[in-house]
């Protein structure tokens, strides 16, 4: 791994780096203009971002803004403001200076201006040709201090699973686990997530945006993307042009389990290079409910990050760096298991670099990462040495060339390489130790004709896994290959300014894990007895998605079909055995055609300046094709309805604001 790191992907970056400063133009352009709202008066305090090179700026008294230094290129420039709907304008800077004149239009809602997933560039919410929902700003901070995972519950598609204190796992439309794929700041998140107890190692605190497309999104980012994907955006170093040192302090508290959590973040510019920095930490009892106690089903949480970043006319570079270190304590019944106190630790780092580099034609994106995630579960709190022991280790490098238009056609072309290493460090082997490598090509492109615009795209993964010799599990050494070919229809008909109709066919994949193929052993985290079959094959989907959108001032709509056929599902299926040494059910890695199918309706309407009123359900029917028996793990069809009276100010308060939630 350390090889692949040091011989592959940071002299992958210095080329890139190099190439795209003796490439990029040497003086640059200015993008300037003035924000004002319908009346004609300058609004102050707008935020204006390029996300393509992660800078931006504010509007001063006058209205006025001004960014300085832009490479040549085509570019998505963004214009927010608390209180006012967000605006989105393309830009074209290589004739020269561009001066804007933006009106923003009153709106109390928090609608997005932008979708960063599910297509390579930037674009906005009614012009994705897939079903996306995106949470920022008051939405997220409203759920601080949960498991970040937690915070997507009410959005239209998306149920979570939870077993105990912030242990929560998404599920996208019947689908989840290695069916989900999480994605941070570009950088796909890779933990043990194949079981049911093992949550996404992500801090709720340091996240600042989060899209989740649902459905199969295989070409733009791999296998394991079959059900969706959950784009995580973790707050940046600020832009240019900012204060030394600025800070933000949040704190939250919650009753049932006695739960406290806060965090304190650094930002600012020294010179030339801008930083950030945040800890945080959470605290939590155990849960409480009407019956009384759940005993040991508290949690900590304890996390750091620290960012660095420099801009130029070059482009942009930034190096993260964090960790996530977690104890979540697993309740078992008392009844069948009286004084159990198991638990499990876990540690995450991470270290990222991130380069964008504007050229005369292009524009590259490059991303390198590795991540190192060390799980421990222990029979009891006293006990020193932990029964599962796992230490994977992960590198990545996504490189992406956004070519700007040739004619109405514009688009993307990516390269991305992931290498693993998995131990299994304990005594006793849940899973044998792996070499995984994955190898992936792919092309998208997208064309514009006034009201419509269609997509298109193709990806070629390649993935190696070898297993090691392992005398515990009777293994021998072995080598298991799989390749295959995603790809993908887009189109948007754009009926009017507020008013879209989407479709989107795609064809994706997800190979075999490690897990399924063989596991063999008790698993204490989910209280079972699982084995593998050596004989699984890759899960194909293919799915039809179709969607009618709405967004205005006032109010924000969306009604989506969804129809995704998979051969070769993998499912647990209890086998009626017990084990005779520790007493678990006995569980069997099978494999079935599947059919999903289902629709989904979200409505949010402004009713008047301080009520708020939402509405929604999710339909979700998941079957065996050969029998017709519901598939497990899906979750119920919902229906909910909500009201929320808010104020900008009252008796000193800023944003207060009473939510009233009913589920059915």
């Amino acid at each position: 791994m350390h090889k692949l790191i040091f011989h592959v992907i940071f002299p992958a970056l210095a080329f890139a780096f190099a190439f795209g400063y003796l490439g990029s133009p040497v003086n640059g352009q200015t993008i300037s203009g003035i924000v004002s709202d319908t009346n004609g008066q300058p609004l102050a305090g707008v935020n204006v971002v390029l996300p393509a090179l992660q800078r931006g700026a504010s509007t001063d008294s006058t209205g006025t803004f001004i960014i300085e230094k832009i490479p040549e290129g085509i570019y998505v420039i963004m214009f927010s403001m608390i209180g006012y709907q967000k605006e989105t304008h393309q830009v074209d800077t290589r004739a020269g200076d561009v001066r804007l004149h933006v009106v923003l239009h009153i709106s109390p809602l928090d609608f997005p201006s932008i979708v960063l997933t599910a297509k390579p560039q930037p674009t906005d919410v009614l012009s994705s040709p897939q079903s996306v929902t995106v949470l920022e700003g008051r939405q997220l901070d409203r759920g601080r201090g949960q498991s970040t995972i937690h915070i997507l519950e009410n959005s239209p598609g998306v149920a979570t699973f939870s077993t105990g204190s912030g242990i929560v796992k998404p599920s996208i439309r019947g689908l989840t686990s290695q069916r989900v794929l999480v994605v941070v700041d570009g950088v796909r998140q890779e933990g043990q997530q194949w079981s049911d107890e093992h949550a996404p190692e992500i801090d709720a605190f340091d996240t600042e945006r989060i899209e989740v497309i649902r459905g199969p999104n295989s070409v733009l980012y791999g296998s394991d993307a079959l059900g969706g994907v959950i784009n995580i955006k973790s707050a940046d170093v600020p832009a240019e042009n900012v204060a030394p040192m600025q800070g933000k302090i949040m704190l939250s508290g919650f009753s049932n389990n006695r739960q406290g959590a806060g965090a304190l973040s650094l930002y600012g510019m020294l010179g030339k290079v801008n930083y950030r920095t945040s800890v945080s930490a959470r605290s939590a009892g155990d849960i409480t409910t009407p019956k009384g106690r759940l005993p040991n089903s508290g949690m900590s949480e304890y996390n750091g990050r620290a960012s660095l970043g420099v801009h130029g006319l070059w482009g942009s570079a930034t190096l993260h760096a964090s960790r996530v270190n977690q104890k979540f304590e697993i309740y078992e019944n008392p009844a069948e298991n009286p004084g159990a106190t198991p638990y499990q630790r876990v540690t995450h780092d991470k270290i990222h670099l991130n380069f964008r580099l504007p050229l005369n034609n292009m524009r590259i994106e490059a991303d390198a990462a590795w991540q190192n995630n060390h799980r421990r579960e222990f029979e009891a709190q006293d006990e020193a040495n932990p029964e599962l022991n796992l230490l994977l280790g992960t590198g990545t490098l996504d490189i992406k060339v956004h070519h700007y238009p040739i004619g109405p056609v514009f688009g993307t072309a990516g390269f991305s390489l992931m290498q693993q290493r998995n131990q299994s460090l304990a005594r006793d082997v849940l899973i044998p130790q792996f070499r995984q490598r994955n190898l992936a090509f792919f092309l998208y492109e997208e064309m514009n004709l006034r009201q419509i615009s269609l997509s298109a795209g193709l990806r070629l993964d390649s993935r190696q896994l070898k297993i090691g010799q392992d005398n515990r599990l009777v293994l021998d050494e072995q080598v298991r290959r799989y390749q295959e070919l995603s790809g993908l229809l887009g189109a948007v008909w754009r009926i009017s300014a507020p008013l879209a109709i989407a479709a989107n066919f795609g064809r994706a994949w997800r190979a075999p894990t490690a897990f399924e193929l063989f596991v063999d052993g008790v698993h204490e985290g989910t209280v079972r007895y699982e084995t593998g079959d050596e004989n699984l094959q890759p899960e194909n989907a293919l799915n039809l998605d179709v969607s009618l959108r709405f967004v205005s001032a006032r109010m924000q709509g969306e009604l989506a079909f969804f129809h995704n056929k998979i051969e070769q599902y993998i499912y647990l299926q209890p086998t009626g055995a017990t084990d005779p040494e520790s007493g678990f059910r006995k569980y069997q890695h099978s494999q079935t055609d599947a059919l999903l199918q289902g629709a989904e309706f979200t409505l949010t309407l402004q009713a008047t300046d301080w009520l708020t009123v939402t509405g929604g359900a999710d339909f979700l029917h998941a079957e065996r094709k050969a029998d017709r028996q519901p598939l497990p793990l899906v979750p119920a069809n919902r229906f909910k309805a909500g009201v929320q009276a808010k104020r900008q100010k009252l008796y000193g308060l800023h944003a207060p604001y009473v939510s009233v939630q009913a589920k059915i």
